[in-house]
This record gives C-alpha cells, structure tokens and sequence, in this order.
C-alpha cells in the first residue's frame, strides 16, 4: 500500500515539474511576441507612445489594428504598445504596471479592462482572500484528491502538510495547458481510490469527449450519470448533459433525444446554466424550453447582468429593437447599483498611478455596454476631469443592426459581446482613434 501512494505521490510530484515547466514555456512565448512587437513599435522614435491595457480583448486585437491604421495616416507619430495579457485579473494588472511605465515610458494609456474580474457584487463586504480558489472549477478535484490520499496514508498531520505544499490548482493547470494525458492519469486515480467520485468522472468523460478523441467511451459514462441520476456537482451535471446532447446530435441526428434531455436538463435545479450551453443547444429545443431555460441561467448573482446582455443580444436578432433595449438598459442598471467596491478599487489604483506619473488616461468601455457605469464609480475622483472616456455602446449596436453577431464577434463569453472578430477590432480601433484625435488636436 506504501508503495502504491509513493508512486502515486511521485506521479504527482512528476507532473507538477512538467506542468510548471510547460506553464513557463507558453508564459515564455506569449512574452517574447508581445515583447518583439513593442519593441519594434519602440524603434520608430515616435512622437506618442500609447500603452494599451487589457485582457485578451485587447491582446494582439484593436491593437494591431490601431497601429496600422495610425502608420497610414499619421506616420513615424504613433507607436502602440499592447500591453493586453488573456486571463488578466486587474490585480495582475497593477502589480505589472510600474515595470510597465518603466519600460515603455507612455504618453498615453487606453485602459479597456476588468472583464475577468467581478463587476458587479450583491455582497461588497465579502473577505476576498481565499475567494478565488474556490471559484476554480476544478478546485474541488483537488481537494477529493487531497482527502483520498491523506486517508489511504492514515497520517493526517504530516501528509497534508506535504500537500499543501503543491501548487493548489494543479489539476486545472494540468488541463488548462493542454496536459490532457496527464489529467486523465490524476482523474483515473481518483476514480480507482473512490468509485463513487462521480464529479471525477464526469471531468474525465470531459476529457475523453472533447480532448482525447474518445467519444463512444465518454457518451456512455456521461449518459450513466445523467439516466441514473448519479450525484454530481452543478457544474459537472451541466458538463456530463452536455456530451449526451452533442453526441445525439452529432452521432445520431436524433432530435427527439436532444429535446428529452433538454426537458430533464431544464427540471433538474442542481445546475448551472451558462451562456456556452445556452448557445450550443438554442437552436435545438422548442420556444417554450428555449424562455424556461433562459429564466434559470445566470441565477448566480455575478453574472446577472451578462444574463440580461445575452437576452439584449437574442432581442436584436429578432430585430425587437423596443426588447433589446430594455434589456440592455436593465443590464446596465445593475452595473451602475451594484458595481463591485473590490473590483473598482483596483481599477481607481491602476488610473492613479497611471496619472500620478503624468500620463493621460483614456478609459474605454467593452463593446455594446453604456460608458455610464465607469463614470459612475469614477465621478468622485480627483482626477475624474482629467479622463478621456470613449464609448463603444452605439457604434457596436449599430453594427449589430447592419450585421450578424458572428461577424463582429467570435464567441459570446460575456454575453453581450465577445472576442471580436478582424470588424470587430477595426471598429474599436477608428472609434479610439477619432478620440485620440480630438484629445491631441489633430
């Protein structure tokens, strides 16, 4: 039995080695592009240098766009500086920004930001500590792992002391960066220490369904779960309802299926609903599934106003422009009352010190959403007269109108809006520029 944990442990041990190595090997490349790509823009000697901040909407996105755009009408004048990490959190933004005024000495900075983080909040007394680990999807894979071992070894105090030494969301990590091999491993030794885990196996039927090519196996685990009712976490019920819809469709053009376990998806209420199931099965199931649906998505309270976005979006491609803003103005609402005091501290930090070293800000707001929100939390700054705020509300709307969604965006992880698309991006880049004209007078 020794033995066995030993190698489990080792096997462990071995492929956090591998993930970390893995991890610094992408971090490395992301770094050295977008590093070369703001070095090179360094060498023009222009006379303005724009510090774009963001996440992935804002890395290799407008900005690209932007810098071609201003080399054609203003050359040698302007160099762009994409400064946009995918995933960012804003306190991640503003441990880099010192290094980053450092580096690059901007005249100017676009703050487009905050999207990953939590906007909104019912609750602004929250202690934030620990919070972001459990809101880690996988988390609780690691901690049945941690409990499962510790019990095997029967040595509770110095077992967990070792574990707690491991990086805490290993197993995400693992899939995160693509280590699907590695995750099936960790995923099939819980699963042989406790049968019953089945949160586990529905992570593996994830898996083996939409990584490791290995579908007949993945249908049938997630079809036990969902027939026999197994207990499993919101998440993973969503996941595993997932794989049996897609693989009726897909593998057997049965939409007789797709409607029944819709209907038994929609009554069960231990699930989370999310924009990513919605989309996938909204043109399968009928009007009256499609609105009991969307009435139980996003009853998480964080993502209320992404719910109404989403509903904002579905009224303009039914062209019920009257719906669609008053869904958007009911989204907006919310922003405005419940803006997240954690959130909108770091972001008032960021502009400060963005300020504080003679910078002129420029705040730009996500496609599609009202600029009044950030007015809002910023209003009582000292510096608030001194932002340039650009609008991205109705030039995206009106593209919306003369458009198809995917044409301007590439997903919907937000609800109203997504990664955009070469339109896209183009569109936010001319919008900045006209604004930046206006603030330089040119």
């Amino acid at each position: 039995m020794l033995k066995k944990i030993a190698l489990i442990f080792v096997g462990l041990l071995g492929s956090l080695i591998i993930l970390e190595l893995s991890m610094q090997a992408a971090g490395f490349v992301i770094s050295n592009y977008q590093n070369y790509k703001n070095n090179k823009a360094l060498k023009n000697k222009s006379q303005y240098t724009i510090m774009c901040i963001g996440e992935s909407t804002t890395y290799s996105a407008y900005t690209d766009q932007m810098q071609k755009i201003l080399n054609k009408k203003y050359p040698n004048k302007f160099s762009i500086i994409d400064c946009g990490i995918p995933a960012i959190k804003l306190d991640v933004i503003l441990k880099n920004l010192d290094a980053n005024i450092d580096k690059y000495k901007p005249d100017i900075a676009v703050c487009m930001m905050g999207v990953n983080s939590s906007i909104i909040s019912f609750d602004n007394d929250l202690d934030y500590g620990d919070k972001k680990y459990g809101q880690l999807k996988l988390y609780k894979l690691y901690k049945l792992l941690q409990r499962h071992l510790i019990s095997l070894l029967g040595t509770k105090e110095v077992y967990a002391d070792n574990i707690d030494n491991l990086n805490i969301n290993y197993v995400y990590e693992l899939y995160a960066q693509k280590k699907y091999v590695d995750a099936e491993q960790v995923c099939a030794r819980i699963i042989e220490i406790d049968t019953d885990d089945y949160d586990s196996h529905a992570f593996l039927a994830m898996l083996y369904y939409y990584n490791l090519n290995k579908k007949n196996i993945a249908y049938k685990m997630a079809l036990n779960i969902v027939e026999a009712d197994k207990k499993v976490s919101g998440y993973w019920k969503q996941i595993v309802y997932e794989i049996v819809i897609d693989y009726n469709v897909k593998n057997r053009n049965n939409n007789e299926l797709v409607k029944r376990y819709t209907e038994k998806l929609i009554s069960d209420g231990n699930i989370i609903f999310g924009e990513r199931l919605y989309v996938f099965i909204k043109d399968l199931i009928t009007p009256e599934q499609k609105t009991r649906f969307l009435e139980k998505m996003y009853f998480y309270k964080t993502a209320l106003d992404q719910y109404y976005g989403l509903l904002a979006i579905e009224s303009m491609d039914k062209k019920d422009h009257k719906k669609t803003e008053e869904y958007f103005s009911m989204a907006e609402d919310i922003r405005v009352k419940y803006a997240s005091k954690h959130t909108y501290k770091l972001y008032k930090l960021i502009l400060k010190k963005l300020i504080d070293n003679n910078i002129k800000v420029i705040c730009m707001q996500y496609p599609v959403r009202s600029i009044e929100s950030l007015k809002n939390i910023l209003k009582n700054e000292s510096y608030y007269n001194e932002i340039t705020f650009v609008s991205n509300e109705q030039n995206f709307k009106q593209l919306l109108k003369e458009n198809k969604y995917n044409e301007i965006f590439k997903d919907q992880f937000a609800g109203d809006f997504g990664h955009c698309t070469g339109l896209g991006n183009t569109t936010i880049a001319e919008n900045l520029i006209n604004s930046l004209e206006e603030l330089l007078n040119l």
